[in-house]
């Protein structure tokens, strides 16, 4: 090994002819920049730069330096047949590590497979990968997606610096480790077939139970995660002063004062010429309302009024969230079943249960639950539907208790009028992709709403209905039928 000081950097290079590739790096090459590529003789090489920040990095970067151990991991793995890019040398400065490797002409895994063509050849390779590395006992401790690699030739790992070859035994957490951080990107858009496909390829199907209870619990820490660095500057936000913009729309949310909406002991709602304005007087529920907004950003889910930025609170008011104004474009969910219901035709209403219950489905199976599921918290658009009061939603696997406070919530806010058939089809076509007591969850449904007043703010004013009509034992709305 070539062994040579430039710059302040220690270099410790495979071969004399890369020494001409590491002239002129510096550790200021990582003031700006993490990674370049480099060209000499007519090779390309790919240089990493690892930053050490504060006291404990800079004993990692004195015992084992990030860029030694990449190239010691990537020497390892390539010994094994497993594809990486070949680990060429690395270096050490006061400040960070270097890491030198061949230059791979190859995109992110999750950016091919959003192509869509290649699906089942990615999806199988990637099988294959996992496979590999269960048998070799490689544990890559973050294995998500943007770092395997894809070429014509197949599939590479990269950042391997948080991978470890197990000298023994290779753990069924180990195992659930890899998959779970592997599929988490991609699993809920993958078709029963692919994920059956999958498992088959990677020759363990029996995984399948452990893999969804491991990406449950992994999409959880990582919502939290997401959740946690709201208030800060991230891919996602800008924070700058008291304010924290969702980046690329920080010229958003400018125009006047138009009109107070809504006032009580715990919000005042405000419409701006150009958005809403919802100030909290709590700064609990603020920070609720914004984490929550955040978390469905990183998700790029589109169920909420879309967010500009949020406001702390200071001397002279209290802290808020500016978002957009989605009233020229619709209704809530109450106002719209008392104005529209009885003049829509059967195959109408059919179709409008049918949309709102598979709104309401994907919600929880994404894990997103609203604690306050009464219809005026559900806003109707041409196109779809969204959540009002973000800060009552939560993030977490639905039960079955949760899915009946809900569905009683809705039950009851919606106008009595519309018939149990309707509001059974509702029901039916919600619960239907869940695997729980779906008659049992329906009595109760039934039985608690009948405890219950009917209230709904409808187009002439705030309403409350008693379950008039309704045969003693019999089904009371279990739940709104798509609209209901």
């Amino acid at each position: 090994m070539k062994k040579l000081k430039h710059n302040g950097v220690a270099w410790f290079l495979d071969d004399e002819a890369l020494a001409p590739l590491v002239e002129g790096l510096s550790e200021g090459f990582g003031a700006k920049r993490t990674h370049e590529i480099r060209s000499a003789h007519g090779r390309d090489v790919f240089v990493k730069y690892f930053v050490e920040k504060g006291f404990l990095g800079m004993v990692r970067n004195w015992v084992l330096p990030r860029g030694k151990r990449e190239y010691a991991v990537g020497r390892r793995l390539s010994s094994l047949s497993i594809p990486v890019p070949f680990p060429l040398g690395y270096g050490r400065g006061k400040r960070g590590s270097f890491i030198l490797q061949e230059r791979i002409e190859a995109i992110p895994f999750l950016s091919a497979f959003d192509k869509g063509p290649d699906r089942e050849r990615l999806v199988d390779g990637l099988a294959v990968l996992l496979d590999l590395l269960r048998k070799e006992r490689v544990r890559h401790n973050d294995l998500h997606l943007e770092n395997i690699m894809v070429d014509d030739n197949g599939l590479y790992l990269v950042d391997l610096h948080k991978t470890k070859v197990k000298r023994f035994r290779f753990s069924r957490g180990d195992e659930v480790v890899n998959l779970t951080h592997a599929l988490t990107m991609i699993y809920g858009r993958m078709t029963g077939s692919e994920k059956d496909r999958f498992l088959n390829i990677y020759g363990r199907p029996h995984m399948r139970p452990l893999v969804e209870r491991g990406l449950g619990t992994l999409r959880c820490q990582w919502i939290e995660s997401k959740k946690g660095r709201a208030f800060s500057t991230t891919s996602r936000l800008v924070a700058s002063g008291n304010r924290v913009y969702v980046r690329g729309r920080e010229e958003t949310a400018k125009g006047a004062f138009v009109e107070s909406i809504k006032k009580d002991r715990k919000v005042r709602v405000e419409r701006h010429e150009d958005h809403i304005r919802k100030t909290y007087r709590g700064r609990l529920r603020l920070e609720k309302a914004w984490q929550a907004h955040v978390a469905l950003e990183y998700l790029e889910m589109d169920v909420v009024p879309r967010p500009s930025y949020v406001a702390r609170a200071s001397l002279l008011g209290g802290g808020y969230v500016a978002m957009e104004d989605l009233k020229a474009h619709g209704e809530e969910l109450d106002r719209f079943l008392d104005r529209a219901w009885d003049s829509m035709a059967p195959g109408e209403r059919r179709r409008f249960a049918h949309g709102l219950s598979e709104f309401f489905g994907r919600l929880l199976e994404k894990g997103i639950i609203h604690r306050d599921l009464k219809a005026c918290n559900v806003f109707v658009l041409s196109d779809g539907f969204r959540l009002l009061d973000v800060e009552d939603i939560l993030f977490a696997a639905p039960t079955e208790e949760t899915m009946r406070r809900m569905l009683v919530q809705l039950n009851t806010s919606v106008p009595e009028r519309i018939s149990v058939a309707d509001r059974v089809r509702f029901f039916v076509n919600l619960v239907s992709g869940f695997s729980l007591d779906r008659k049992r969850l329906l009595r109760e449904v039934a039985r608690l709403s009948r405890n219950e007043e009917i209230v709904y703010e409808g187009v002439s004013g705030l309403k409350k209905e008693s379950w008039r009509g309704r045969r003693r034992g019999s089904l009371p709305p279990s739940s709104p039928s798509r609209g209901p």
